[in-house]
């Protein structure tokens, strides 16, 4: 899926539907959306009248055929209070409003920015609320959701002017976003796939694309340094234990004095869900 930051003015965008957000207040149809409303004639304040949308929070109001728009629809996504409107209920919108197009086998839409919201935080959240949504975990489904994949969002409502601030909170976005997916793509392998030696293969192969220092210990070097514990338990398989050890460097170096950061993560491959082996009446001693 393609994210881009798109000045084109959206009611000039030609897609297969626009995305935008309404608030629950006495007065919804504002701002952006009171433009919108002035060139379909006043149909968004009809609905809102008639109670067809109220901004009550992910609530989804699809209107085919826009008056007013080249785009082919137009998806209005509740934003709930105005004074309760933040990034991360932007990010639920990006992902909801994704999941609810993607179920229609919808390919491409623009999602725009409301006028007081044009920041490089705004572009952020839609980008890791529309990526992270766009996941699925039908890999070993034989009846995968065929032809149902979104190819492209333009995030629209930013100008020449400001699209590099846009551009740099979309890429912020694109690599927290794509980072998650890639973390739950290994949670959701089995572990007759995912076994200790594969892990370490895909954390090697992700830290030289992104430029990360790894070593892997394998069980000969586990021993060596005595992690007894770590060995114990790999024991209880047939698969030999694996520590991996990624190291980031800023450019230049660390500077003098700076703390060293140090992110421990327990990488299990096989879990049984912690199923204890002590008997019921050991708890009440």
């Amino acid at each position: 899926m393609q994210i881009t930051i798109d000045t084109t003015p959206y009611a000039n965008l030609e897609t297969h539907a626009i995305v935008s957000y309404v608030f629950d207040e006495t007065d919804p149809i504002q701002g952006t959306l009171a433009d919108i409303d002035k060139s379909a004639n006043g149909l968004l304040k009809k609905l809102a009248t008639g109670a067809e949308f109220s901004g009550k929070p992910l609530e989804m109001t699809l209107i085919h055929a826009p008056v007013g728009l080249k785009a082919a629809r137009l998806l209005l996504v509740g934003a709930g209070k105005r004074d309760k409107f933040d990034v991360a209920t932007l990010r639920k919108i990006a992902g909801a409003a994704t999941r609810y197009l993607k179920a229609r086998s919808i390919k491409k839409f623009g999602f725009l920015v409301r006028e007081n919201d044009l920041s490089d935080n705004s572009a952020q959240a839609i980008a890791e609320g529309a990526i992270t949504a766009d996941f699925e975990t039908d890999r070993y489904k034989s009846d995968k959701k065929a032809g149902k994949d979104i190819e492209s969002i333009s995030i629209l409502g930013f100008s020449d002017t400001n699209k590099s601030t846009g551009e740099k909170g979309l890429t912020k976005g694109q690599i927290i976003a794509e980072s998650q997916n890639f973390a739950r793509d290994l949670i959701n392998e089995p572990s007759n796939k995912l076994t200790p030696k594969v892990l370490a293969d895909k954390a090697a192969a992700m830290a030289k694309e992104a430029g990360l220092a790894i070593d892997i210990l394998d069980e000969k070097k586990i021993a060596e340094l005595k992690m007894g514990a770590l060995l114990s338990v790999a024991q209880g398989g047939p698969e030999p234990p694996r520590m991996i050890v990624i190291t980031y460097t800023p450019a230049g170096g660390a500077k003098a004095g700076a703390p060293v950061i140090g992110l421990v993560g327990k990488a299990v491959t096989f879990d049984t869900g912690g199923v204890s082996i002590k008997p019921p009446m050991a708890w009440k001693k």
